[in-house]
Protein backbone atom coordinates (compact mmCIF):
# COMPACT_ATOMS: atom_id res chain seq x y z
CA UNK A 1 0.00 0.00 0.00
CA UNK A 2 1.14 3.61 -0.48
CA UNK A 3 1.89 6.11 1.87
CA UNK A 4 -0.84 8.79 2.75
CA UNK A 5 -0.61 11.99 4.67
CA UNK A 6 -4.33 12.88 6.85
CA UNK A 7 -4.71 14.99 9.35
CA UNK A 8 -5.20 13.74 12.86
CA UNK A 9 -6.89 14.60 16.36
CA UNK A 10 -4.26 14.80 19.91
CA UNK A 11 -5.07 12.02 21.46
CA UNK A 12 -2.61 10.45 23.90
CA UNK A 13 -0.92 7.83 22.14
CA UNK A 14 -0.30 10.72 19.33
CA UNK A 15 0.67 13.03 21.52
CA UNK A 16 3.56 10.33 23.10
CA UNK A 17 4.47 9.57 19.57
CA UNK A 18 5.21 13.23 18.00
CA UNK A 19 6.93 14.15 21.10
CA UNK A 20 8.98 11.16 21.15
CA UNK A 21 9.90 11.42 17.52
CA UNK A 22 10.43 15.17 17.68
CA UNK A 23 13.23 14.40 20.24
CA UNK A 24 14.67 11.92 18.15
CA UNK A 25 14.54 14.06 14.94
CA UNK A 26 15.69 17.46 15.99
CA UNK A 27 18.27 15.46 18.22
CA UNK A 28 19.92 14.56 14.94
CA UNK A 29 19.31 17.71 13.06
CA UNK A 30 20.90 19.70 16.33
CA UNK A 31 24.37 18.30 15.85
CA UNK A 32 23.31 15.15 17.36
CA UNK A 33 22.90 16.99 20.55
CA UNK A 34 20.00 15.04 22.63
CA UNK A 35 19.83 18.21 25.04
CA UNK A 36 18.62 20.78 22.43
CA UNK A 37 16.29 18.22 20.92
CA UNK A 38 14.71 17.66 24.36
CA UNK A 39 14.89 21.66 24.79
CA UNK A 40 13.23 22.16 21.64
CA UNK A 41 10.77 20.15 21.94
CA UNK A 42 9.47 20.74 25.39
CA UNK A 43 8.90 24.40 23.97
CA UNK A 44 7.23 23.46 20.89
CA UNK A 45 6.01 19.48 20.39
CA UNK A 46 5.77 18.06 23.98
CA UNK A 47 2.27 17.02 25.17
CA UNK A 48 0.83 19.62 26.84
CA UNK A 49 1.94 21.84 24.01
CA UNK A 50 0.23 19.83 21.82
CA UNK A 51 -3.06 19.36 23.78
CA UNK A 52 -3.26 23.08 24.13
CA UNK A 53 -2.72 23.28 20.05
CA UNK A 54 -5.21 20.74 19.95
CA UNK A 55 -7.69 23.59 21.19
CA UNK A 56 -6.53 25.61 18.67
CA UNK A 57 -9.07 25.38 14.78
CA UNK A 58 -6.39 27.56 13.73
CA UNK A 59 -3.57 24.90 13.87
CA UNK A 60 -3.33 21.17 12.57
CA UNK A 61 -1.10 17.95 12.56
CA UNK A 62 -0.78 16.11 9.42
CA UNK A 63 0.88 12.66 9.98
CA UNK A 64 1.99 10.47 6.97
CA UNK A 65 1.36 6.97 7.42
CA UNK A 66 2.32 3.97 5.75
CA UNK A 67 -0.65 1.42 6.61
CA UNK A 68 -1.48 1.97 10.15
CA UNK A 69 2.49 3.14 10.73
CA UNK A 70 2.95 6.44 11.50
CA UNK A 71 6.41 7.98 9.95
CA UNK A 72 6.41 11.62 10.57
CA UNK A 73 4.42 14.84 10.91
CA UNK A 74 4.00 18.38 10.05
CA UNK A 75 2.52 21.16 11.68
CA UNK A 76 -0.11 23.98 9.50
CA UNK A 77 -1.27 27.11 10.61
CA UNK A 78 -3.44 29.60 9.33
CA UNK A 79 -3.88 31.99 12.28
CA UNK A 80 -3.92 35.53 11.13
CA UNK A 81 -1.44 36.35 13.84
CA UNK A 82 1.40 33.83 12.32
CA UNK A 83 0.44 34.85 9.20
CA UNK A 84 0.96 38.08 9.02
CA UNK A 85 2.81 40.80 6.77
CA UNK A 86 3.28 37.88 4.05
CA UNK A 87 1.95 39.70 1.62
CA UNK A 88 -0.76 37.44 0.95
CA UNK A 89 -4.59 37.25 1.02
CA UNK A 90 -5.00 33.65 2.86
CA UNK A 91 -1.71 32.17 4.13
CA UNK A 92 -0.77 29.53 5.81
CA UNK A 93 2.36 28.54 7.59
CA UNK A 94 4.05 24.78 8.07
CA UNK A 95 6.50 24.32 10.54
CA UNK A 96 7.89 21.62 12.73
CA UNK A 97 8.28 19.13 10.30
CA UNK A 98 9.71 15.89 11.48
CA UNK A 99 10.54 12.65 8.75
CA UNK A 100 12.68 10.34 8.80
CA UNK A 101 13.06 9.49 5.00
CA UNK A 102 12.56 11.80 1.78
CA UNK A 103 9.56 10.11 0.61
CA UNK A 104 7.82 10.69 3.82
CA UNK A 105 8.51 14.14 3.21
CA UNK A 106 7.47 14.42 -0.04
CA UNK A 107 4.07 12.56 0.85
CA UNK A 108 3.63 15.57 3.43
CA UNK A 109 4.25 18.39 1.45
CA UNK A 110 2.41 17.44 -1.42
CA UNK A 111 -0.60 16.46 0.47
CA UNK A 112 -0.23 20.01 2.69
CA UNK A 113 -0.54 21.96 -1.10
CA UNK A 114 -3.43 19.75 -2.13
CA UNK A 115 -5.15 21.10 1.20
CA UNK A 116 -4.01 24.50 -0.10
CA UNK A 117 -5.91 24.25 -3.22
CA UNK A 118 -8.62 22.91 -1.75
CA UNK A 119 -8.70 25.41 0.92
CA UNK A 120 -7.60 28.66 -1.31
CA UNK A 121 -4.79 29.24 -0.16
CA UNK A 122 -2.58 31.86 -1.75
CA UNK A 123 0.31 31.16 0.03
CA UNK A 124 2.34 28.33 1.41
CA UNK A 125 5.22 29.54 3.41
CA UNK A 126 6.92 27.23 5.53
CA UNK A 127 10.09 27.63 8.28
CA UNK A 128 13.20 25.05 7.72
CA UNK A 129 16.22 24.80 9.58
CA UNK A 130 19.40 26.01 7.68
CA UNK A 131 20.80 22.26 9.00
CA UNK A 132 17.67 20.21 7.66
CA UNK A 133 19.47 20.07 4.00
CA UNK A 134 17.17 17.45 2.92
CA UNK A 135 14.12 19.64 3.84
CA UNK A 136 15.68 23.10 1.60
CA UNK A 137 16.88 21.05 -1.39
CA UNK A 138 13.03 18.86 -1.78
CA UNK A 139 11.81 23.08 -1.23
CA UNK A 140 13.41 24.27 -3.76
CA UNK A 141 12.88 21.08 -6.08
CA UNK A 142 9.48 21.92 -6.06
CA UNK A 143 9.59 25.49 -6.64
CA UNK A 144 9.73 27.45 -2.98
CA UNK A 145 11.63 30.76 -2.98
CA UNK A 146 13.57 31.51 0.09
CA UNK A 147 12.53 35.02 1.32
CA UNK A 148 13.38 37.33 4.45
CA UNK A 149 10.73 36.93 7.23
CA UNK A 150 11.12 39.11 10.33
CA UNK A 151 10.66 37.35 13.70
CA UNK A 152 12.58 36.88 16.49
CA UNK A 153 14.50 33.59 16.33
CA UNK A 154 16.92 34.04 19.16
CA UNK A 155 14.79 32.30 22.12
CA UNK A 156 13.46 29.39 19.86
CA UNK A 157 17.37 27.63 19.34
CA UNK A 158 20.79 28.26 18.59
CA UNK A 159 19.63 26.91 15.03
CA UNK A 160 19.49 29.39 12.23
CA UNK A 161 16.05 29.55 10.07
CA UNK A 162 15.23 30.06 6.32
CA UNK A 163 11.94 30.56 5.23
CA UNK A 164 10.63 29.66 2.02
CA UNK A 165 7.17 30.45 -0.07
CA UNK A 166 5.32 29.38 -2.98
CA UNK A 167 2.40 31.07 -4.14
CA UNK A 168 -0.95 28.87 -4.62
CA UNK A 169 -2.81 29.21 -8.46
CA UNK A 170 -5.65 31.49 -7.77
CA UNK A 171 -8.93 29.94 -7.94
CA UNK A 172 -12.20 31.80 -9.47
CA UNK A 173 -15.79 30.68 -8.99
CA UNK A 174 -17.61 30.34 -12.40
CA UNK A 175 -20.59 32.61 -11.51
CA UNK A 176 -23.50 30.65 -12.24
Amino acid sequence: MSKVAKFVVIINDNAGWIENQAIKFYSNLFDQSQVLGEKYVEEYLSIPKLFKIQNDFSVEMMMVYDNETPLGFIKLNSSRLSNQNLGANKPVGIDHIVYFGKDDLMVLLKRAEEVANQRKYDLIWIKAFKDDVILIELLESLEYQVFDYEEDNSKNSNQEQVYFRKEMPVHSNPIS
